[in-house]
């Protein structure tokens, strides 16, 4: 089979996971939803706040008190328990391939509503890595490679969260399948910024299997935080990235299944 061999650009994101400090074209109070299920319940959760500058954490305050319920193919409705101020969980819920899930929130008099579709899961096959030099430099650089292969009848998104010894490093890595329908896979990441490896380092990738929406979301958010980071003085501010909320709220929600792999350094 066709191997084909993609070159991953990647932006810098700051914050903590699915935190977004970038200035949006509203300054007024807004609601944020991030929710997201999967099918692994130690990735299951909804978090609402309000904030007047999107995701600043100087400036949001967390919303409690809100009716969160999760519907699963219009049928099996899921009632979300206030577990933390601002977060709420199911116990039993996970997310299927192919299923639907439509999501309400009502708060504070409003009622907020987003579905998102759960597609077939793509499966890591392999992770390697390779240690470089850069032409004409000292320094070294990791170059990671993660192997899967692409669903045929099916448009396939990808959101990757990589990991270092237990911590997010701070990007948003993306992929579809619009030129490689079908391939097998040898995905690989080289610019990590200013992040540094050593020897006995574990990289634990988790590969999210999201809809065309979700994929939408990240995609239009990385290129408002790289607007923000390499916009020319006087620029106008970077648009609000692409949410599947409705009633103007901010965030989005998402339905995915997850794949994991892990590697760890052992060579130069």
């Amino acid at each position: 089979m066709k191997k084909i061999s993609l070159l991953f650009f990647i932006i810098f994101l700051f914050g903590c996971e699915d935190v977004i400090q970038v200035d949006v074209e509203s300054s007024k109070p807004q609601i944020v939803i991030e929710a997201r299920i999967s099918n692994s319940l130690n990735n299951n959760f909804v978090k609402i706040t309000e904030t007047t500058n999107y995701f600043n954490p100087n400036t949001y305050k967390v919303i409690s008190g809100a009716e969160v319920k999760i519907k699963e193919n219009n049928k099996a409705e899921y009632l979300l328990e206030e577990t933390s101020a601002g977060i709420y969980q199911s116990h039993q819920l996970v997310a299927v391939p192919q299923n639907q899930y439509s999501i309400t929130v009502n708060v504070k008099g409003k009622k907020y509503a987003a579905e998102s579709y759960v597609p077939s899961t793509i499966n890591i096959d392999s992770i390697t890595y390779q240690i470089k030099k850069r032409p004409f430099k000292k320094e070294k650089f990791l170059e990671l490679h993660v192997y899967f292969q692409d669903n045929k009848n099916q448009k396939d998104f990808a959101r990757f969260v990589i990991y270092k010894n237990g911590e997010r490093i701070k990007k948003i890595f993306l992929y579809d399948d619009r030129l490689t329908n079908g391939n097998y896979i040898n995905y690989f990441f080289f610019n990590f910024d200013k992040e540094t490896f050593k020897l006995g380092d574990k990289i634990f990738v988790e590969m999210q299997s999201i809809d065309e929406q979700t994929y939408k979301y990240f995609k239009t958010l990385r290129n408002a935080t790289s607007q923000k980071v390499r916009g020319p003085v006087g620029a106008a501010a970077p648009a609000n990235p692409t949410t599947n909320w409705n009633n103007n709220a901010l965030g989005y929600f998402s339905a995915f299944t997850v794949s994991t792999g892990s590697v760890i350094l052992s060579k130069k």
